[in-house]
C-alpha cells in the first residue's frame, strides 16, 4: 500500500474494503446499466469508481471507458472538449473527420473541441460566442456524437465523476441560459444512455436535490439509479489499519487499533490513513499518546477538510426550511435513532415532512431499516453541538 497518507483516489494494493459494492455498480456497467454514485466527500467515492474501472479494464479489456473528472469544467464546451480528449486516440480522427464531413458545427467550435489549436481563432476561446454557439449547437453535436458511438459497435462505459461540480460552477457564472445549459448536457447524456452507452455518474453533492433548486426536471435522469456509498464497516477499518501497519512497519496492536476506532468511530478510510500516518510520523508507541496526536494532528484536518461541507448545505437550504431543520437536528441530538413517527410528533412547524427529506437528501441524516433517524456521522453530530442551536 503507496498512499499510506491517503490524500488521493486509489485502486489496486493501495484500495481496501467495499469489495462487495465495488462488485455490484461493476456488475450494473457491465450489464450496459447506469447509475448516480452519492456520498459525502472525502468518503471515498472516487476511490471506488477508481477500482471498478480497473477491474473492467482486467476482465474486458474490450471495452471501452471515457473517464471524466468535472470539477474544474466550467461549461458545456468544457465538457465536449474533455469527452473528446478522453476518448482512445484511435477515435478522434475518426471522430473529427465525421463531424467536419456533417457541416452541421460551426468550424471553430469544432476546433475548440477537438484542440486544433493551430487552427482555432484564439479570441474566440473563453469569449462569450463560443459559449453561445456550444449552446446552440448543442442538439446537433448530441446526435452526431451518438450516432459516432452507436457506429463503433463497441460496449462503451462513460465515467463522470463529480457533475454536480460542473452545474455549480455554470450556475456560479449566473448567465441567462444556466438552465438551458445545464439541460443540454442532462438531455445529451440522456441520449448516450439510449444508445447503450453506461454510464456512472458521481457527485458529492445531491444532484437530485441540486436540479430540484434549480428548477430542471429529475425526468432527465431517466436510466440513472441512485445508489448510496455504503459506510465502512468496522472490520473493513481494522483491516485497513493492519495493511497500513504491515507497510509502513508500525507496529499496532488489536488494542491500539480499538482506540483508533474509539477516538474515529466513523471509520471514513481517507482520515484513517490520515491518522494512521500521523502516527507513523509522531508516535512513540505508547498508547496513551495516541489521542494527543488525534486532536493535534488528525481533528484539525477532519474539520477543514470535512466539517465545513455541512456549513455549506446548511447555508444553501431554502430560508422558509432553517427554522423546521434546527428543530428536527436538535431533536435527533437528543434522542438518536427517533422513528420518525416520534420525531414528526415531538417536533412541531410547517412542511417538517419536506424538511425532514431534504435533510436526508443532503446527508445530513439517514434512516435505518427500522425507518428510525440519526445523523449520518457521528462527526456531523459533533458538528450540530458546536453550532450551539
Amino acid at each position: 500500500m503507496n498512499n499510506i497518507f491517503g490524500n488521493q483516489a486509489v485502486s489496486g494494493d493501495d484500495f481496501f474494503g467495499r469489495e462487495n459494492f465495488v462488485k455490484h455498480i461493476k456488475s450494473m456497467l457491465l450489464s450496459k446499466n447506469s447509475f448516480l454514485l452519492l456520498g459525502l466527500r472525502r468518503t471515498g467515492k472516487s476511490s471506488a469508481l477508481k477500482e471498478v474501472i480497473r477491474h473492467i479494464r482486467h476482465e474486458k479489456p474490450e471495452i471501452v471507458i471515457i473517464d471524466l473528472n468535472c470539477q474544474t469544467y466550467e461549461s458545456i464546451q468544457d465538457f465536449y472538449k474533455n469527452i473528446y480528449s478522453a476518448l482512445p486516440l484511435k477515435w478522434r480522427s475518426t471522430m473529427r473527420k465525421m463531424l467536419e464531413e456533417t457541416k452541421r458545427i460551426p468550424t471553430k467550435l469544432l476546433d475548440f473541441i477537438t484542440d486544433h489549436v493551430q487552427e482555432v481563432d484564439l479570441p474566440y476561446i473563453g469569449s462569450v460566442k463560443l459559449r453561445n454557439d456550444a449552446i446552440s449547437y448543442a442538439n446537433p453535436i448530441k446526435e452526431e456524437l451518438a450516432d459516432f458511438f452507436k457506429k463503433q459497435e463497441s460496449h462503451i462505459i462513460l465515467i463522470i465523476d463529480e457533475l454536480p461540480f460542473l452545474f455549480e460552477n455554470i450556475v456560479q457564472k449566473d448567465n441567462e441560459a444556466t438552465k438551458q445549459e445545464i439541460e443540454l448536457i442532462l438531455t445529451t447524456l440522456r441520449s448516450w444512455r439510449d444508445v447503450k452507452i453506461s454510464q456512472a455518474i458521481c457527485g458529492s453533492l445531491n444532484l437530485h436535490l441540486q436540479l430540484e433548486t434549480l428548477g430542471i426536471s429529475r425526468k432527465l435522469l431517466g436510466g440513472v439509479t441512485t445508489q448510496n456509498l455504503p459506510k465502512y464497516t468496522v472490520e473493513e477499518a481494522k483491516g485497513l489499519l493492519d495493511k497500513l501497519a504491515k507497510t509502513g512497519s508500525v507496529g499496532l496492536s488489536e488494542a491500539h487499533q480499538d482506540k483508533i476506532i474509539e477516538l474515529f468511530p466513523d471509520c471514513i478510510p481517507h482520515f484513517l490513513q490520515l491518522f494512521f500516518f500521523s502516527l507513523k510520523t509522531h508516535w512513540n508507541g505508547e498508547a496513551e499518546n495516541i489521542k494527543p496526536i488525534f486532536e493535534k494532528y488528525v481533528y484539525p484536518v477532519i474539520v477543514q477538510d470535512f466539517e465545513y461541507q455541512f456549513n455549506e448545505r446548511f447555508a444553501n437550504l431554502p430560508k422558509e426550511y432553517i427554522s423546521g431543520a434546527k428543530k428536527i437536528l436538535n431533536h435527533i441530538t437528543k434522542y438518536p435513532n427517533v422513528s420518525e413517527a416520534s420525531l414528526l410528533k415531538a417536533v412541531k412547524g410547517d412542511d417538517l415532512y419536506n424538511v425532514l427529506l431534504v435533510l436526508s437528501n443532503q446527508e445530513f441524516i439517514v434512516m435505518d431499516t427500522k425507518q428510525c433517524f440519526d445523523f449520518s456521522f457521528i462527526i456531523v453530530r459533533n458538528w450540530w453541538k458546536k453550532k450551539n442551536y
